[in-house]
C-alpha cells in the first residue's frame, strides 16, 4: 500500500494540524536565522589584526566591529563607563542573534508531545471500537486507531528533530559570538586602560 503525503496527513487526524503549523513556524524561523547569520558573518582574526593596526573600518554587519566602535567611542568616559556601555550594547547584540531560538527549542520540545497525544488518542479510539464490538473483534477493527495514532508520533518527531538540531546549531553560533565579543573587549580594554 502506498499513500501520498496528503492521505497520510488526513489519516493522522486533528493532531496533525498543530504539527503542520509548528513545521511552518520552524521553517520560517530557520530561513530568517539563516539569512541573518549569513549577513552578519565575521572573522575574529581579521578584526583583531585590524584592531592592532588601527584600521577598524565601520561595518554595521559585523557585530565585533560594532562593539569595538562602541568601546572606542565611550573610552573617554573612563573604564567603568566604557565597560557598562559596551556590556549593554553587547547584550542587545546577543539578543538580536538569539531571536527565535527559544521558539525553535519550544517547538522541538512540544512537537513529540503533540505526536504522543495523537497516539494516545488513537489508542482510545481503538479500545473504544473493541468495547463496542465485544467478542467479535478482529485485529483490523482496532488497527486503524493505532495506525492513526502512530502517524501523529512520526509527524511530531519529523518536526522536532530538525527544530532541535537547528536550534543547537544556531545556539552554537551565538555562543561563539559571545566568546569573540569577550576576546575583542579584552583586547580593547588592555589597549585603552592598561
Amino acid at each position: 500500500m502506498e499513500f501520498s503525503i496528503q492521505e497520510l496527513f488526513l489519516k493522522g487526524g486533528g493532531f496533525m494540524w498543530p504539527l503542520l503549523i509548528l513545521s511552518f513556524v520552524t521553517v520560517a524561523i530557520v530561513l530568517e536565522r539563516f539569512i541573518f547569520f549569513t549577513i552578519h558573518r565575521y572573522r575574529t582574526g581579521q578584526v583583531l589584526r585590524d584592531l592592532a593596526n588601527n584600521r577598524l573600518k565601520p561595518n554595521p554587519q559585523n557585530p565585533l566591529i560594532s562593539i569595538g566602535q562602541i568601546f572606542v567611542e565611550s573610552a573617554e568616559g573612563g573604564e567603568e563607563h566604557c565597560l557598562n556601555v559596551t556590556e549593554r550594547a553587547a547584550a542587545r547584540l546577543i539578543n538580536q542573534h538569539e531571536r527565535g531560538l527559544r521558539t525553535l527549542s519550544l517547538i522541538a520540545s512540544i512537537s513529540p508531545l503533540i505526536g504522543l497525544l495523537g497516539t494516545v488518542w488513537g489508542m482510545v479510539i481503538a479500545f473504544s471500537k473493541i468495547a463496542k464490538l465485544g467478542e467479535s473483534v478482529t485485529p483490523s477493527d482496532f488497527a486503524d486507531g493505532i495506525w492513526t495514532g502512530l502517524l501523529t508520533t512520526v509527524a511530531g518527531l519529523l518536526v522536532a528533530i530538525p527544530a532541535m538540531a537547528l536550534a543547537k546549531i544556531f545556539e552554537a553560533k551565538v555562543d561563539k559570538l559571545v566568546h569573540d565579543l569577550n576576546v575583542i573587549t579584552s583586547h580593547l580594554r588592555e589597549r585603552y586602560f592598561s
